[in-house]
């Protein structure tokens, strides 16, 4: 009799514990999941899918391969240099129901549901940014070419609405690393806005960039400067969900013109609201600059801006009521809201860079670290520096770092979902250890209380690395995975879009 009461307890323990979609963080899936050749369509689909329709996505113990898609031939990327080469990205539509992924000239948008490509189409010139409009009616798309154009295409078939060239204000050259590049599209609800810029290295740097604002359908409506190219880079912009409040920066990445770093706020119709200069970080730095570190809240209260070397500042909109007239929250002469600038270690100065910042719905910040850099060229690296490759959270109200999560690998980016809840970090490569464990990517739930542990729903793990991310409202991951030549020669991974859930 007692026998049985126990295996009857057993049995109830075993059916709740099924039962009650509870999620376990350290859950860690490889990417040993098989799949099959799909008999109509150039892509492949997992052979076989956990029985879980009743459940959501983001209530599932582990995640598993939906589908992959082979991108084709690349060379490898080389795991003893730092950024990535290849420049693939990917966007979902903000119903979640497609997906687009630019790689090399190729601008392919897939039927997730259908595990089908819907349309392909060759673009002139490598592809470096691609946006669908809020309504899901255009896919923008920008590319690093002679010409730099930007694309508005009509996202469900393919065909070209309309096409800008940048190279008539940005100028051009027959070397491609000289050549205009569109860096940043964002879409808010009635507009798209776009960084654009290139540079060019005679008897030493120059820079040229403008910033434009587009209808959703790519109908041009202004750019800044009107007349002329802000001397300086501008790498990336954002922008409050209505529209209403752009936020981008000048700076300097070469750290060779003696430029601080100014960020802008201006209105819809490009009026400047305010403006804030931030100075270079001497001794170390001649020269001040924001990569992807800047970021305006939803409804457009908070700016966060994230220098390269490693500042943080946070500001009230409100308080910032003309050029220069209001100052960081965080501000200190001190520089007590740094993250992580240069310090010294072993005779050396190292620092991590500061790749990119994103304020959550509870406006709170999150800011990402970049590999370990030397202060002074061509200096020693003698470690890696402690916040190397790391999400990290800070207070809104002091900026202070309440916890830190580390990734392993150099990441691309913060990728939020349409609605705010859910974020995924794509890792890439390990140039300190060399690790290849790291690579894949870590999906989080925000709006679960605590650290990045807790906050995190998954980890997926690749062979090779990943370059980009996205990430649906049902908590759907879609990343360009991208292969790696290791030390000895060996390649690992493959060039492919995978579909994650």
């Amino acid at each position: 009799m007692k026998k049985n009461i126990v295996v009857l307890v057993l049995i109830f323990l075993i059916v709740f514990s099924v039962g009650s979609g509870c999620i376990s963080s350290d859950v860690m899936s490889s990417t040993n999941t098989s799949s099959d050749e799909a008999d109509e369509n150039p892509g492949k689909s997992a052979d076989s899918e956990p029985n879980q329709e009743n459940i959501t996505p983001y209530e599932k113990s582990s995640p598993y391969l939906y589908w992959e898609y082979e991108l084709g031939d690349v060379t490898p990327e080389n795991i003893l240099v730092g950024r990535s080469s290849i420049q693939d990205c990917v966007s979902f539509a903000p119903d979640g129901k497609s997906v687009a992924v630019g790689t090399g000239s190729n601008l392919i948008v897939i039927d997730v549901p259908e595990k089908n490509v819907l349309w392909k189409k060759a673009l002139k010139g490598n592809i470096s940014s691609i946006a669908f409009s809020k309504d899901g009616k255009y896919l923008l798309a920008g590319e690093r070419s002679a010409d730099g154009y930007i694309y508005s295409l009509d996202a469900g078939t393919g065909d070209e609405i309309r096409i800008y060239r940048t190279a008539d204000d940005l100028g051009t050259s027959t070397n491609p690393k000289y050549q205009p590049c569109i860096y940043r599209i964002t879409a808010a609800e009635d507009a798209v806005y776009i960084a654009a810029g290139r540079y060019w290295k005679d008897s030493g740097y120059g820079l040229a960039s403008r910033v434009y604002r587009f209808s959703s359908d790519g109908t041009f409506c202004w750019k800044l400067p009107a007349a002329e190219n802000y001397a300086r880079s501008v790498s990336w912009v954002d922008s409050s969900q209505d529209g209403k409040n752009v936020v981008f920066s000048t700076g300097d990445w070469t750290n060779s013109l003696e430029t601080d770093a100014v960020v802008y706020s201006v209105d819809e119709n490009g009026n400047r609201r305010w403006k804030y200069e931030i100075p270079a970080l001497r001794p170390y730095f001649v020269s001040a600059a924001i990569w992807h570190g800047l970021d305006v809240s939803e409804d457009g209260s908070l700016i966060t801006a994230y220098t390269g070397d490693g500042r943080k500042y946070l500001f009230s909109d409100l308080e910032m009521k003309e050029p220069g007239d209001g100052e960081s929250e965080w501000y200190s002469e001190e520089y007590q809201s740094n993250v992580t600038v240069p310090e010294e270690l072993e005779g050396s100065i190292i620092y991590t860079y500061g790749e990119n910042a994103k304020i959550t719905a509870k406006n709170e910040m999150l800011y990402l670290t970049g590999a370990t850099l030397p202060a002074y060229y061509p200096d020693n690296v003698p470690m890696a520096h402690p916040l190397e490759n790391s999400l990290i959270f800070c207070d809104a109200e002091t900026g202070e770092v309440s916890w830190t999560y580390s990734l392993g690998g150099r990441c691309a980016g913060i990728f939020f979902s349409p609605d705010m809840r859910f974020f995924v970090l794509p890792v890439g490569k390990d140039t300190s250890a060399g690790n290849t464990q790291v690579h894949g990517v870590h999906a989080f739930d925000n709006q679960k209380s605590g650290n990045g542990n807790s906050k995190l729903l998954w980890t997926f793990n690749t062979e090779g690395v990943v370059v980009d991310a996205a990430i649906s409202s049902d908590c759907t991951v879609a990343a360009v995975e991208v292969p790696l030549q290791l030390k000895n020669g060996d390649v690992t991974g493959k060039h492919r879009l995978i579909i994650v859930r």
